[in-house]
């Protein structure tokens, strides 16, 4: 059985789950929010990253519906944006793309690694984007090819080993009503936690856990002020989140 481990910080406030010690130097950066099914780079989780990270280069692209143009757009932006100055953020469809994006530190929400899946329950379906695209489109069709597609690519994800595990953190609702990838991401990753909520991420997901863990990856050490505990030592008071040892 592999022993569980806390990346955690003591005497903080119990609903605070990373700290940001004032004597590290924080980076502006490149932060790249890839969005979830259906949605774009205008959603309302891209507004709010750009209002709270002012300082930041936020990058909000529409990803297209098609994986492979989707891949595409993804080593785009890794030739555009340096992985030592850049974090990467994917909620759910979003999430399993930024887990692709192997070197930079990346931040995955309520990863959806089998979206095939959720496409295989609205197949022949007409599907509405959420948000505004900027090529104006606003629905796409569930054929049976997009679903192939997306099958092919998920079933390679497994086999390409992450250069950097420990540079990935995971972010999981604890009342997810549409996929549940917790076990399959620790199998891959070493840093978890889970928080009150669903899939989509509301106003307090979004202050109290997505946005202390990008200021703790923007560390310029992010992994010097982790504390590594066999999850048997862990105190009253102490906060963190749960993982396993590589």
């Amino acid at each position: 059985m592999v022993a569980r481990d806390l990346l955690y910080s003591k005497n903080i406030q119990r609903s605070s789950l990373f700290t940001v010690d004032t004597v590290y130097d924080i980076q502006d950066m490149n932060i790249i929010y890839l969005h979830g099914l259906a949605s774009s780079g205008r959603s309302g989780t891209a507004k709010r990253l750009r209002e709270l990270l002012p300082d930041d280069n936020v990058v909000t692209p529409d990803i297209p519906v098609n994986p492979i143009k989707a891949l595409q757009l993804l080593l785009s932006l890794a030739g555009e944006y340096q992985a030592g100055d850049t974090i990467v953020i994917g909620t759910s469809m979003g999430a399993m793309y930024a887990s692709q994006m192997k070197g930079y530190r990346r931040i995955l929400v309520n990863p959806a690694f089998h979206v095939s899946d959720i496409l295989k329950e609205n197949r022949g379906n007409r599907l509405q984007f959420f948000s505004k695209r900027e090529d104006g489109c606003e629905y796409f069709e569930v054929s049976d090819s997009l679903i192939q597609e997306f099958e092919e690519m998920e079933a390679n994800l497994a086999y390409v080993d992450d250069v950097a595990p420990k540079s990935v953190i995971g972010l999981f609702g604890d009342s997810d009503e549409v996929c549940n990838c917790l076990d399959e991401y620790r199998s891959r990753y070493c840093y978890w936690l889970s928080f009150k909520g669903g899939h989509r991420l509301n106003e307090g997901v979004i202050m109290n856990t997505l946005l202390p863990a990008i200021k703790w990856l923007k560390q310029q050490d992010y992994s010097s002020g982790r504390i590594d505990l066999p999850i048997e030592d862990i105190t009253l008071g102490d906060a963190g989140c749960i993982g396993k040892n590589m």
